[in-house]
């Protein structure tokens, strides 16, 4: 049955077997990944033997993260075969829940030494209703990432319950529950429970206290308190003042005067109250139970508090969700506003063309000669296609020997991103030949391609640039953030397109010369 749902169900339930001890693997042939993540046994019989077996192979399920067992029978003392369990392996299962376990010779169960290893990744552990009297000290301190421990309905007596909770044991625990239990002594309870430094949550309702200290031990981030039908006949300053949430229902209480001042939540029902609390002690209580006391009549002074006009809510308190929705629409504003400046100032193209550039700066200065494809790339306007395509394409390209051009309209990569396109270019050619004109300094396209390559080439070699002069044009018209190619244009030696027959035969040779160099 395991084999056949492993990959299918998430939550398998099995009643009213009796396990045999299994040998072979319970994953064999299964299809992986495996969904399941909780198994359940109600009304089941093991044994030590099968109960050591199943915990072996429960570890190939690596999904399985919940186990459960309600309503079952152990025949056995707690002989498991703790050597092949620690053999095969951590488990990855995190809650554990045993409900109403039968033990029939529960007084004769050994103490599970050689099970500390698996109990490390253990967050969730609930074992109610199942006579459990103690846990050994050694057991308890290998429990080192659990959170949740649920001892309700057991046989918990205070002098156990010093080896249960003993130094250094449950160091991680936040929430405790050992209500309904044999405790007697609340001093001695809190003082055992103070030895856990994280816990905030404890519920130690329905022992049979009967008597409260005035002092008591309680460990310092503790929150919330259930002492609800322990017989305690008053309230004292053993109660942690640190408290944010104090249950004290179904007890003997004529009165309550404690000074809580961070307490919220109080809930004071079936007690013998002829009175309310003061408001006082309490100033931040938010919530309040009385219900099944004595209470006949209440005082002027009971009742008395602010007068509405007296109290000053802010605006959030008097319209939050107006506020909220206020909120609501200036994050989207900022946000539309943000994409419409974005898109006006091209930031996702800056931002791609950034992140190019990084990836392109991890990469070798230059290309080896084998990689070289073209002598130059040639960056222009597409308002000066003419010229490039039709005069200086054709002066070149059928030059003798001729020179391999690469021009983005017949040359780049379909489908490939433009950045990449330039990138690959300009790495692959032995130089970049900027056609500059009027057009070419005014045209969005042109920055783009003006960014990269005042990125990648002006910090590398000023000499594989080449810039060709269609028009004469001023340097302060180039965009003041290509700082570098504005002193290039100032310092350097550039080629400017005569209009004159026999100085365009001198401007061809100078052209050539440059791109042979």
């Amino acid at each position: 049955i395991v084999r056949d749902l492993l990959h299918s169900v998430t939550w398998l339930e099995v009643r009213e077997i009796k396990l045999a001890v299994e040998t072979k693997s319970l994953v064999l042939n299964s299809t992986r990944p495996f969904r399941m993540q909780k198994l359940t046994c109600k009304d089941a019989f093991f044994t030590d033997q099968s109960i050591s077996r199943l915990l072996v192979l429960l570890k190939e399920i690596t999904s399985l993260r919940e186990l459960e067992a309600i309503d079952c029978v152990l025949e056995g003392t707690g002989l498991w075969n703790t050597e092949e369990i620690a053999r095969s392996g951590q488990s990855f299962v995190e809650t554990i829940s045993i409900i109403n376990v039968m033990i029939q010779s529960f007084h004769l169960f050994i103490d599970l030494k050689g099970m500390e290893s698996q109990t490390n990744k253990l967050k969730r552990l609930t074992i109610a209703s199942s006579k459990v009297f103690m846990v050994p000290c050694n057991l308890a301190r290998h429990f080192s990432s659990l959170l949740y421990l649920d001892f309700n309905d057991n046989l918990l007596v205070n002098n156990r319950l010093d080896e249960t909770i003993c130094k250094d044991a449950w160091p991680s625990l936040q929430t405790l529950n050992l209500s309904q239990n044999s405790l007697k002594s609340l001093k001695q309870t809190a003082k055992y429970i103070s030895r856990l430094p994280k816990l905030n949550n404890l519920d130690i309702s329905q022992n049979n206290f009967g008597e409260i200290p005035d002092v008591c031990e309680w460990p310092k981030p503790l929150k919330y308190l259930n002492l609800s039908s322990t017989h305690i006949p008053k309230v004292t300053t053993c109660i942690p003042p640190t408290l944010e949430v104090l249950d004290v229902s179904a007890n003997n209480l004529k009165e309550f005067g404690l000074q809580l001042p961070f307490l919220k939540e109080l809930y004071l029902s079936k007690n013998q109250l002829k009175t309310l609390p003061g408001a006082t002690p309490i100033p931040n209580l938010v919530v309040m139970s009385v219900r099944r006391n004595k209470l006949n009549s209440f005082s002027k002074e009971e009742l008395e508090g602010a007068q509405v006009g007296a109290v000053h809510l802010s605006l959030l308190e008097c319209h939050r969700a107006l506020v909220v929705s206020l909120i609501c629409i200036l994050v989207f504003l900022v946000i539309l506003i943000l994409v419409a400046v974005g898109y006006k100032y091209h930031a996702v193209w800056y931002l791609r063309m950034t992140w190019a550039w990084l990836r392109a700066k991890r990469k070798p200065k230059r290309a080896p000669p084998k990689d070289i494809c073209y002598d130059a790339f040639v960056s222009y306007s597409e308002n000066d296609s003419n010229w490039v395509e039709n005069i200086m394409v054709q002066e070149l390209e059928q030059a003798c020997p001729p020179f391999r051009l690469c021009l983005h309209k017949r040359d780049f990569v379909p489908g490939k991103w433009i950045v990449d396109n330039i990138i690959d270019s300009i790495e692959k050619s032995h130089k970049t030949l900027f056609v500059l004109s009027e057009h070419f300094v005014q045209s969005e396209w042109c920055k783009y391609e003006l960014d990269f390559s005042h990125f990648r080439l002006f910090d590398e070699n000023n000499d594989a640039v080449i810039l060709v002069l269609l028009e004469p044009i001023q340097s302060k018209t180039i965009p003041k953030r290509f700082c570098k190619l504005r002193k290039i244009m100032n310092t350097k030696t550039y080629l400017e397109w005569p209009i004159g027959e026999e100085q365009q035969q001198m401007f061809w040779a100078n052209l050539k010369r440059a791109l042979k160099s």
